[in-house]
């Protein structure tokens, strides 16, 4: 064994002495480093080595020993600069200091402004006089129907809105803790801020590192102060959360397409399933839209795992499409203006002219900035956006057509895509590193802020939505008499009115047969239509109460008004929001 082995075997033992860290194992290395110091003088004293000469080769070793002594660079910070053995213990990380894990919180923090800012706007958006406006008459359909037993709410569903018998489903033990207003619209409130974050999270993600801040914080401030999301998030509808099942939807869909993970699939699979369940004509075309685009462009993601991902959702919607389309036949005329209906609905996203037009020029600029981009991946988010928009509004236009249904809150689902598409325009104007740029596209993102906050001030001052049925009761409680007779028109207008008439009022309900708990329609069973004269026939004085519709009382509901009238002159009638209170009253009867 040469000189240069026998040093290198030397070190070898000192290094692995001092690694193991062992009892003795620093005298082991000095020892180690001492007889390669002693073999270097006996070489230059020419004193032979102890196994023989250098010519001699060294001993065979197997491959295990071989193994053994294999080196690689040693751990930063290693004695000598030297190569250990792989046998060698790793060397043990640093402790860092109480300071720095204390400091990671904060900076996580700030790296969080851009979804923490336009999150904070939604939650104070949506606590602003959160309660102070009464249930109206789709609120109170959702109670009525809610409160009932299964079997009893089941029974209704077969006969109206099927096609919302999941929302029912959600909310029925929600309303077993409590009946109040704040405690029914609280899901849709705290759905609505969570889809503002969502929002952001979407924009970022389509915009990329570059920008994405920038677009994130666009895209959620926008969402936050849209109207249709105003105006719905203090309401206990299925709107709300189905805005919030399109954005996580939406946003597994992308976090998938980039890295699938178990985890996405589940989100999107799941988000896109009860978005088409809680309303068909709202969450599942948008849904349907996005998965498609996905599908054209799947990135890392195969398309097998997403047409089987889509499975539920074509399931669910032709389901949903089957149970409520069959009881909405022919409800729109064909003299329905629904090409202007459809262009009405940017009124869903825009408070105002000026919003409207710089709505409008930041959404064309992200459009045409990812369009534009080099590469498919700016193709595909101009697409994704584009399609997110659109289905929405083509399913309430197509129902429309085809004499179903049509009803601006319908196309609820397009907004976060307005959202997302508008913070992409902001940051295709702020471009790169320019500080002008950069300066324009805030100050038009501020302009769009300011010009959506007198729609928001106005709805949220409103006293009621579009029925003041507290006026209507108090109207009652203080002209009523014990005894008087009251007709009520509409199937929500006597639980609406029982919510705020105060006990013990004397008002008898005379056409009533079987009541709402137990009724299939939540306004009760009343007497058939031509009994309810020869029941009124007894009574001088009758209040009639209902909801002011587009065509008159005597048209729509012919029975009752002929009945109350019958004998009758009007002596009182008040107009509430849309709620309507008349007195008819015998001759002769004060």
């Amino acid at each position: 064994m040469g000189l240069d082995a026998r040093v290198d075997e030397g070190l070898l033992d000192g290094v692995q002495a001092q690694v193991d860290g062992a009892a003795g194992g620093e005298r082991a290395g000095q020892r180690g480093l001492a007889a390669a110091g002693q073999a270097g003088q006996d070489d230059q004293h020419g004193v032979p080595p102890p196994s023989g000469g250098p010519s001699e080769p060294p001993p065979r070793r197997g491959r295990a020993a071989r193994a053994r002594t294999r080196r690689r660079p040693a751990p930063r910070g290693f004695p000598y600069g030297a190569c250990v053995p792989r046998t060698a213990a790793p060397t043990v990380r640093p402790v860092r200091p109480a300071g720095a894990r204390r400091g990671r919180l904060p900076r996580r923090v700030a790296a969080a402004w851009w979804w923490a800012l336009p999150v904070a706007v939604a939650l104070a958006a949506t606590a602003w006089r959160y309660d102070a406006k009464p249930l109206w008459r789709d609120e109170i359909y959702t109670l009525a129907t809610a409160v009932r037993e299964p079997a009893v709410m089941l029974r209704g569903l077969r006969v109206t809105d099927a096609g919302l018998g999941p929302w029912y489903a959600l909310v029925h033990p929600w309303v077993q803790v409590s009946q109040s207003a704040a405690w029914l619209r609280l899901p849709g409130a705290v759905a609505a801020v969570v889809a503002v974050g969502l929002v952001a999270g979407c924009a970022r993600r389509l915009r990329g590192p570059v920008g994405g801040a920038a677009a994130g914080v666009g895209a959620g401030l926008c969402a936050a102060l849209l109207p249709v999301l105003v105006e719905h998030s203090q309401e206990a509808r299925p709107y709300p959360v189905v805005v919030l099942c399109v954005t996580a939807a939406a946003y597994g869909l992308l976090r998938d397409r980039e890295r699938p993970r178990g985890r996405w699939l589940l989100l999107w699979v799941g988000a896109s399933t009860a978005a088409a369940a809680l309303h068909v004509l709202s969450g599942a075309p948008a849904c349907a839209a996005l998965v498609a685009v996905v599908l054209l462009r799947p990135a890392a993601a195969r398309r097998r795992r997403v047409l089987l991902g889509a499975v539920p959702l074509v399931l669910v919607t032709l389901a949903m499409v089957a149970v409520g389309f069959g009881q909405a036949p022919n409800r729109i005329g064909d003299d329905f203006p629904v090409l202007s209906r459809t262009l009405g609905l940017w009124h869903s996203v825009a408070g105002g002219t000026v919003a409207l037009v710089v709505l409008a020029v930041l959404c064309g600029a992200g459009l045409l900035a990812r369009s534009g981009r080099a590469g498919g991946r700016g193709r595909f988010e101009a697409l994704f956006t584009a399609a997110w928009v659109a289905a929405p509004v083509a399913a309430n236009a197509a129902s429309a057509l085809g004499g179903q249904l049509f009803e601006p809150r319908y196309a609820t689902a397009a907004a976060p895509g307005v959202a997302v598409l508008c913070g992409l325009g902001v940051a295709a104007v702020a471009g790169r590193g320019s500080a002008r740029r950069a300066l324009v596209a805030g100050l038009a993102a501020a302009l769009l802020l300011v010009a959506q906050v007198p729609h928001l001030a106005e709805v949220r001052r409103q006293p009621y939505v579009v029925d003041d049925m507290p006026s209507a009761a108090r109207d009652l409680a203080a002209r009523a008499r014990p005894g008087d007779a009251v007709v009520y028109l509409g199937n929500t207008t006597r639980p609406m009115a029982r919510l705020h008439l105060p006990p013990g009022l004397g008002l008898d309900d005379v056409l009533l047969r079987r009541d709402t708990p137990v009724s299939v329609s939540i306004g009760g069973d009343e007497v058939p239509d031509g009994e309810r004269a020869a029941v009124l026939a007894g009574r001088s004085r009758v209040w009639l109460v209902g909801i002011r519709l587009n065509d008159p009382w005597e048209v729509v509901f012919p029975a009752s008004s002929a009945a109350v009238r019958t004998g009758r002159s009007l002596r009182f009638d008040a107009e509430h929001g849309q709620v309507r209170v008349q007195l008819w009253a015998r001759p002769g009867t004060a």
